[in-house]
């Protein structure tokens, strides 16, 4: 949790001082800012801390409504990514779930009009992951496609929460096939990144032959 807040002011800290490049500017500045805090939130509700919980869980908001801001102004005013790093623009869609845990931790899963707020904005930005999806499936494949795990990750726990709470029958096939896309998705991401480190090292191999 100190880790989290020493990281976050320094990270402010460095954006006041100026001379950053915009174009430099990607969706992966989330994670140490917005998913920093928000898990920190998280876990200090789980410690039974619910004033640091909510205190961490707003700063993470203030966090996602800022830099949110700053990451698409990029992508839309600015040259596109170099493709190495398109990937990350998916971190841009995983505030609303993280920050959806963070709050059912909070409140014991309990249902409250920010839950739906932050439902409903969960929704909307996970469509937008979806129409990209043409996008991504024609980069070459590199490890920045690590980005897709986090948001995998925290989608896939939300979404229980929420199948948990809808209750029914159906509730169990709908739990299994939630953990089931996060688990082929993140492990065929594991199964690409180690036959690319593979391949790597054979080429670097055969150049040192050579």
């Amino acid at each position: 949790m100190g880790l989290a807040v020493v990281l976050g002011a320094r990270f402010v800290a460095g954006l006041a001082a100026g001379n950053r490049n915009i174009d430099a500017v990607h969706a992966g500045y989330l994670l140490p800012t917005v998913a920093a805090f928000l898990i920190l939130g998280q876990s200090a509700a789980g410690a039974g801390w619910t004033g640091l919980s909510v205190a961490g869980i707003g700063v993470g908001v203030l966090f996602w409504l800022l830099l949110g801001t700053i990451v698409l102004a990029r992508m839309v005013f600015r040259p596109a990514l170099p493709a190495a790093l398109v990937p990350t623009f998916a971190i841009f869609s995983a505030p609303p779930a993280v920050a959806g845990n963070a709050w059912f931790a909070f409140t014991g899963g309990r249902l409250d009009t920010i839950q739906y707020l932050l439902l409903g904005t969960f929704v909307l930005l996970i469509a937008v992951q979806a129409a990209l999806i043409g996008t991504y499936w024609r980069l070459p494949f590199t490890l920045g496609f690590w980005a897709f795990t986090f948001t995998v990750a925290s989608s896939g726990t939300y979404a229980l929460h929420w199948l948990k709470l809808a209750g029914g029958p159906a509730q169990p096939f709908w739990g299994y096939l939630s953990l089931t896309l996060v688990t082929v998705i993140i492990g065929s991401i594991a199964g690409r990144s180690v036959n690319l480190l593979v391949r790597s090292r054979s080429s670097v191999s055969a150049l040192a032959r050579a």
